[in-house]
């Protein structure tokens, strides 16, 4: 039992090293990123551009955080149907592997309609477009007449005696 145990573990281990080299000889097609079309040469953050609407539900009138991923030069045309946009701010770049940050906030315009919307930007070019749910303007009650006075949790009419 015990050689099958280590045998199955060797073959598992071996079949691990060896699928790398395995895929790379396949002739596999390889694809380069694509970039949006623009009229700048280079766009620094483009290829991991983002929007974020943080929560990605609210009322209307409630405040919801906006980050968006390009360098602030490139951003324009920030909108949506539903959400007025506040001033972004630049942020410190977290992460070089990522675009560079700009945060902000937006309100929920009052007259929101319950449903599924859109918001986008665009960066060098290229369109990000994020989802953001408008809920009903009041919570819904769990149930139509609220009960009144003390529980009532039945019974006896008097102690139980064992």
């Amino acid at each position: 039992m015990k050689r099958i145990v280590v045998f199955s573990g060797v073959l598992a281990a071996g079949m691990l090293i060896a699928a790398p080299a395995f895929a790379a000889g396949t002739g596999a097609p390889t694809s380069s990123p694509v970039t949006a079309p623009t009229s700048q040469d280079h766009v620094p953050g483009n290829p991991k551009a983002f929007l974020r609407v943080l929560p990605a539900v609210g009322r209307p009138g409630a405040q919801v955080a906006v980050r968006v991923g390009c360098e602030a030069g490139y951003i324009a045309k920030l909108s949506s149907p539903v959400l007025d946009f506040g001033k972004l701010t630049a942020g410190p770049e977290h992460n070089p592997k990522v675009a560079p940050l700009s945060k902000g906030t937006a309100t929920v315009k009052k007259n929101a309609k319950p449903g599924a919307y859109t918001a986008s930007y665009e960066c060098g070019g290229a369109r990000i477009t994020t989802k953001f749910t408008v809920l009903p303007a009041t919570a819904k009650k769990q149930v139509t007449k609220v009960p009144s006075g003390a529980p009532q949790t039945g019974g006896s009419d008097g102690y139980v005696i064992d």
